[in-house]
């Protein structure tokens, strides 16, 4: 490549980058002292004579040896704020001695190795954890099946959580008799130890965010609207699925998101009209919807906001018709948002909203999930709590060979936004994405500078 042709590319690069508004802060991590404060309080609820052991995620393999991206178990990194695998944290109700220390917690990380170093790079140090992290006894995990015993001796009730694989892979069936067993024979081995899940313990600390954590969760809706913009401006006809989830996954990354929080979902035409879509293959056309259904992953924290986009830039009445549908109902879901308001009830309004309307047949989901380490995070069904944060996502979908007029086949809606509920009602986090129909077909009038780069 020529140097002109390089310089006219580096040029186009910049001003492409700066649409964007993301500032990496440094001030967004969570402090030791409110992983400590998050320790303690699952102690404090920990019942007489109990153990709590909570386990890394383990690696996936991909391919061959080419493991997946990893990513920390969300329990263990809620208490720790640790991403290392081969990691173990055991909290022990009354305390523990280890190595003439008194504790009531006690962390398992690797062991430094520096042949391995070369390879993967440093792991932290035991020094380290003890000054930053404030933990008093911290040993190598090779330690820990050596003290899992002195641990359970003597104990009424151990905490465990099986990894999640155990629940979700393809040999999860074989994996649960393995649990039921092993918890049988813990039972057996350590005098009817009984094994129960501290999820429900997590569960309740999990659903209430704290400052900390909504500035996280804050940053990730930031970076997933901007995805948003730079996809409205981009999307036209004979572009593909893939090309617009590859720039709003570009945007993920220059904004400091660790990955997309789930698959990308661009569904175009009759695509928008089916869920989950994931493949991302097909072509635009002209005529076409487009369900953006997009979620961010900055710092462990997920962003899930959805939009619904015409491929040229403009709605057709048909279109509008239903969007208008979906979005009232939205609104007044979210104005339902507020404490002491049943979990279920904000669906319930967009519902009735839909229902009215005639199309209750077309909205085949709930409209409600919580919002936290987990995209679809932990939570309940009572009534909502300052602290909480929740999406509104009501959608209309019309498939091909519907019963109905065919101007509204393959017509797919969803708008889904994140919602902070407050002391006295709500706050809107994802405002940053524009979801009025005239605000959208003028954002997609613009110039989108990524093609400058492309073509």
């Amino acid at each position: 490549m020529k140097s002109s042709s390089v310089a006219r590319v580096l040029v186009l690069f910049i001003i492409a980058v700066c649409q964007f508004t993301i500032v990496l802060a440094q001030d967004l991590v969570i402090p030791a002292e409110e992983f400590a404060q998050r320790r303690a309080a699952v102690l404090e609820q920990m019942s007489d004579s109990s153990v709590a052991i909570f386990h890394a995620a383990l690696l996936k393999t991909r391919s061959n040896d080419v493991e997946y991206e990893y990513r920390q178990a969300n329990n263990l990194y809620y208490l720790t704020g640790i991403t290392d695998h081969n990691v173990a944290l055991v909290l022990v109700k009354g305390g523990v001695e280890i190595d003439s220390v008194r504790s009531n917690e006690v962390l398992f990380i690797p062991k430094s190795n520096p042949r391995m170093a070369s390879v993967l790079g440093k792991t932290i140090s035991m020094e380290r954890v003890k000054r930053e992290l404030g933990f008093e006894v911290v040993k190598g995990y090779s330690d820990f099946g050596k003290l899992v015993a002195k641990f359970l001796t003597g104990r009424k009730e151990l905490l465990y959580s099986f990894p999640v694989e155990f629940l979700y892979d393809s040999v999860s069936h074989q994996r649960y008799f393995i649990a039921q067993k092993a918890k049988k024979s813990l039972g057996e081995k350590f005098d009817g130890l009984k094994v129960k899940s501290p999820n429900k313990i997590l569960a309740g600390l999990r659903r209430i965010k704290s400052p900390a954590e909504l500035r996280l969760l804050q940053k990730a809706i930031d970076i997933t609207g901007e995805a948003h913009l730079a996809a409205m401006r981009a999307a036209k006809p004979e572009l593909h699925e893939y090309q617009l989830e590859a720039i709003i996954e570009y945007v993920f990354k220059f904004g400091g998101a660790e990955y997309p929080a789930f698959p990308s979902i661009v569904g175009s035409g009759p695509n928008s009209t089916i869920l989950h879509h994931w493949k991302n293959r097909r072509q635009l056309a002209k005529g076409d919807l487009v369900v953006v259904d997009i979620g961010a992953e900055f710092q462990g924290y997920s962003a899930d906001v959805t939009r619904t986009i015409p491929a040229n830039g403009k709605f057709t009445r048909e279109q509008k018709e239903i969007y208008e549908i979906v979005l009232r109902a939205q609104k007044e879901a979210i104005a339902a948002v507020k404490p002491g308001v049943p979990f279920r009830d904000v669906h319930k309004v967009a519902k009735k909203i839909i229902r009215q309307a005639g199309y209750a047949k077309y909205f085949n989901h709930g409209t409600s999930h919580y919002l936290g380490l987990d995209t679809h995070d932990v939570g309940d069904r009572g009534p909502l709590q300052p602290g909480m944060v929740i999406t509104v996502e009501p959608g209309i979908y019309i498939p091909q060979g519907a019963e109905i007029d065919q101007a509204y086949w393959n017509i797919g809606v969803r708008i889904e936004d994140d919602v902070l509920v407050t002391e006295d009602g709500h706050r809107l986090l994802s405002g940053k994405a524009p979801r009025e129909i005239a605000d959208i077909e003028k954002i997609m009038n613009e110039e989108s500078k990524l093609f400058s780069i492309l073509d």
